[in-house]
């Protein structure tokens, strides 16, 4: 009896040095988990589309790889080159004309109307510190685009690999877990960004219709902003109303119509369709979600943590099956 106790007591502390040494892992390698978790979401997101590529054309999966994840990056890219230089010449007048307008605002506190944009920037901006950051963000972007690739290119042995190890009854079930959670995950990132094109091609539209100056530049922020879910649409829209009514009142008031009536159709129409019920999530649990992901890993948290609330309900009914499964 008391070997049997002594065992446990030492099955107990490897088990503990094991947690521990895997939370100090995790820990270390937290400045890189937005990168691991991106490449892991894109990778759910792209796969089930080239292994539907590889059969139908026969290519050496490699040369499918490249053609679904780099080639749709390729016009990215072009129009980086294209508007970039036009947007950065751009964004000083923009800040300029935005502390302009609030700063002879009638219906502002005198601290706002004080407080200008452009000089606090220049204050407060370090241009070191800014070159880093634009390098890293850089190197974690092309860092994402390699793991990406060759999680895609090793997807199928490192799942066989995962399962494994797993026990026989439930490798059949966990297979369908994972591949449930990739559907789910795909459908928003792909979903997310048709989206987010979508608004910008639609806010750019409305603001040249409207005689809004800086059109491409808002339009471009709407879009970014459009791809956090509940709250982006709203932060996206403050600038380009802000410039609105620079120009007029009425004019002000009509890109507040735009973005309103832009909002209503997204999420009553365009989201719907495009998901196909992929994210049937109560609201409190979306804003919930992105409250968790902002907190955890900030902007890129909050735009991953639908796809991962989405996919609670599913382990959630694995788990029940698994009590039904091993009850009989």
């Amino acid at each position: 009896m008391e070997k049997n106790e002594h065992f446990l007591s030492w099955n107990a502390l490897i088990r503990i040095v094991i947690m521990g040494v895997l939370i100090f892992l995790c820990w270390k390698v937290l400045p890189i988990m937005p990168v691991i978790l991106i490449s892991l979401v894109l990778t759910a997101a792209f796969y089930p589309t080239l292994i539907s590529v590889q059969k139908k054309t026969k290519i050496p999966m490699i040369f499918c790889i490249f053609l679904i994840l780099i080639v749709p990056i390729v016009p990215f890219i072009v129009l980086g080159f294209i508007f970039i230089p036009r947007i950065l010449k751009e964004i000083p007048v923009l800040l300029g004309s935005i502390n302009n307008v609030i700063s002879h605002s009638s219906f502002l506190s005198s601290f706002l109307k004080d407080f200008n944009i452009v000089t606090y920037l220049k204050t407060h901006l370090d241009y070191t510190t800014a070159t880093v950051n634009i390098t890293f963000i850089i190197v974690s972007i092309i860092t994402t685009i390699i793991l990406t690739f060759f999680l895609m290119y090793d997807m199928k042995r490192l799942s066989e690999l995962f399962l494994n190890n797993l026990p026989l009854k439930e490798k059949d079930s966990i297979k369908e877990l994972i591949e449930e959670v990739a559907i789910v995950t795909g459908k928003y990132i792909r979903g997310n960004v048709i989206i987010s094109i979508i608004c910008g091609v639609v806010v750019y539209t409305g603001l040249t219709l409207l005689g809004v100056p800086f059109a491409l530049p808002l339009a471009l922020f709407a879009a970014i902003f459009d791809l956090l879910p509940l709250v982006g649409q709203t932060i996206g829209a403050i600038p380009a109303v802000i410039i609105g009514f620079g120009v007029s009142p009425i004019v002000g008031i009509l890109v507040v119509i735009l973005h309103f009536i832009y909002q209503q159709v997204e999420n009553n129409i365009i989201s719907p369709l495009i998901y196909n019920k992929a994210l049937d999530l109560f609201p409190s649990v979306v804003f919930l979600s992105v409250l968790i992901g902002a907190s955890l890993f900030g902007i890129l948290g909050a735009f991953l943590s639908l796809p991962v609330a989405a996919s609670i309900p599913a382990m959630i009914n694995y788990r029940k099956n698994y009590k039904i499964r091993h009850s009989a």
